[in-house]
């Protein structure tokens, strides 16, 4: 099993994909803006109609059905309950700003996204990919809370508009990969955190000899395949780049996680 195939075939998988947060400086949400950034980013039309709540006593909301996908759009006037957004800030170890700007936050648009029949995950995820995108453009937007972790609103939008533009499965919008060394960089380990919630296992690498930057990039080489080519890798199993590389997969408790998880000898 090469990590490289490039084949594909069509995604059938169903499902939903988790809710995300976008993070606001203040206790503001503009559904005409964001019906018309929608519109200029992706083609989106809303439905006309009730489907944007101006209610003065009520926040504001969108509830409305895309691509026969039910999607609701509500701004939240506090900051994400429990501390979520903070303390899962401090996995972002590619954005130094994360916890700061976490801890900032006053209030939060809650995105979701539900299949109303048998669309394809593919399509799930892409639709929740172009909504949170798009909503990163309020003037208050300063983050989002997805993926188990919080991103700067320029990553996230760059990943969405490489992904949707090239058909590929946004792999860096819904699954966070951490890197991090148990010897003082002797030695690295990673992990990817989303990849359950998209129907499959999540991955592991432990103490891997070689740098944060190739663990890091065979992770999301080894997610990009996993997601792109709808592959399920199994216990007892070997992959690899080439026909002479065979790294073995070891299902077993996770080590950065709580679930199972599938190690691979990188």
């Amino acid at each position: 099993m090469g990590i490289f195939d490039k084949s594909k075939k069509e995604d059938k998988r169903e499902g939903a994909v988790m809710p995300s947060f976008v993070l606001l400086s203040d206790i503001a949400f503009d559904p005409d803006l964001f019906a018309k950034t929608l519109k200029e980013d992706w083609g989106i039309e809303l439905p006309a109609g009730d489907a944007q709540n101006k209610d003065d006593d009520a926040q504001p909301m969108i509830v409305t059905e895309l691509d026969g996908m039910t999607v609701a759009i509500s701004l939240m006037p506090g900051p994400v309950p429990n501390g979520e957004a903070v303390e899962v800030a401090k996995n972002n170890f590619r954005w130094p700003d994360a916890i700061k700007v976490a801890e900032s936050h006053k209030a939060h648009v809650l995105i979701i996204v539900m299949p109303l029949k048998n669309q394809p995950l593919a399509e799930v995820a892409a639709l929740h990919t172009k909504l949170c995108a798009t909503c990163l453009k309020q003037p208050g937007a300063i983050a989002i809370n997805a993926a188990g972790t919080v991103f700067d609103p320029a990553f996230y939008i760059g990943s969405a508009k490489f992904a949707i533009e090239n058909n590929v499965f946004p792999i860096m919008n819904h699954i966070f990969f951490g890197i991090y060394s148990n010897d003082d960089g002797k030695t690295i380990s990673g992990y990817t955190y989303g990849l359950e919630t998209l129907g499959k296992q999540d991955l592991e690498i432990l103490d891997s000899p070689r740098t944060a930057d190739e663990v890091l990039g065979f992770l999301i080489d080894i997610s990009a395949y996993i997601m792109g080519s709808d592959v399920t890798l199994k216990h007892g199993e070997t992959l690899g780049a080439t026909e002479a590389q065979k790294l073995a997969i070891t299902e077993s408790d996770g080590v950065a996680l709580a679930s199972k998880t599938l190690k691979i000898d990188f």
